[in-house]
């Protein structure tokens, strides 16, 4: 199965990011090496960084088999039963929150998230649910 993965994040001044890399790699096992940093200003020219990751192949599939084994059981089946609310037309976009990803729990968050985008192609639209919710269960 072709697969991707995008893996975003904005970091604030105050926030470690050599602490959030180790986690992403320890929950993970994303090399710091994959990540792409990037320096931007904020709203009142703070420094941010953005983070960002792409996955293919191997790496994509071990990182949603790891993803869907850690997360909360109530996350995933609230992902699992309301999959059309999650799949965009980019793939099943997901946000966790990043303040629990240090304490290594994966939860889903609107706020202060880490964005997760998974993807893979659906050549049958009304097949897409079925397609994202096989992918879960891998």
């Amino acid at each position: 199965m072709q697969l991707e993965v995008k893996i975003n994040l904005i970091l604030h001044a105050t926030e470690n990011e050599n602490k959030i890399l180790e986690k992403l790699q320890d929950i993970f096992c994303i090399e710091q090496k994959n990540f792409q940093i990037e320096e931007i200003p904020g709203h009142f020219n703070n420094p941010l960084l953005l983070i960002s990751s792409k996955l293919k192949k191997k790496s994509a599939e071990n990182f949603v088999n790891i993803f869907f084994t850690k997360i909360k059981k109530t996350d995933f089946q609230d992902i699992f039963d309301n999959i059309e609310d999650y799949v965009t037309s980019s793939g099943l976009s997901l946000r966790v929150s990043k303040q629990k990803l240090i304490s290594e729990i994966l939860t889903i968050s609107k706020e202060d998230a880490v964005k997760i985008n998974i993807s893979t192609p659906v050549y049958v639209k009304n097949e897409t649910k079925k397609i994202y919710q096989e992918l879960m269960k891998n």
